[in-house]
């Protein structure tokens, strides 16, 4: 089930964030997120475990998701499609007509998720990632509000 989270969930987030990335995302990091008006995270949940999570950023007509991050044990299950969905449909509720986000021109399953859900390049930011990976910039134009995405 997909539900909201909150700064209480901070601990749930920084634990499942270090699972999937090398250099992870502490506690506090994810509070002071949580605590701003203009983020939303969203939570898959099975049996009480966080199995992934989707943090979103709205400013305006624009979104960012910051992280996205599935439980490895959980992956390839359609968990980060639910979530991307269910934050796009969230987002364009506030009013978003469009979506960026980030994501290492080295993760080809994210790449191909995103590609999916029909976002395309808007840019790159050479050597962006500790690991020296360029960080591709990806963008999505979402449809109106109340409509399915086209």
């Amino acid at each position: 089930m997909i539900e909201r989270l909150h700064a209480a969930s901070a601990d749930q987030l920084a634990e499942l964030h270090a699972l999937c990335f090398d250099h992870a995302w502490s506690q506090a990091e994810f509070a002071s997120l949580l605590h701003l008006p203009s983020s939303l995270a969203l939570g898959l949940r099975e049996d009480g475990r966080l199995d992934g999570f989707v943090l979103v950023r709205t400013a305006a007509d624009e979104a960012e998701i910051l992280t996205i991050g599935v439980d490895p044990r959980c992956r390839k299950n359609g968990v980060g499609r639910a979530l991307l969905e269910r934050a796009e449909t969230e987002a364009r509720e506030r009013g978003v007509t469009r979506v960026f986000l980030e994501v290492s021109d080295r993760n080809s399953a994210a790449r191909a998720l995103y590609q999916r859900a029909g976002y395309t390049g808007a840019g790159r930011r050479a050597r962006y990632y500790r690991d020296g990976s360029d960080a591709l910039v990806l963008e999505k134009t979402l449809s109106g509000r109340g409509q399915r995405p086209g």
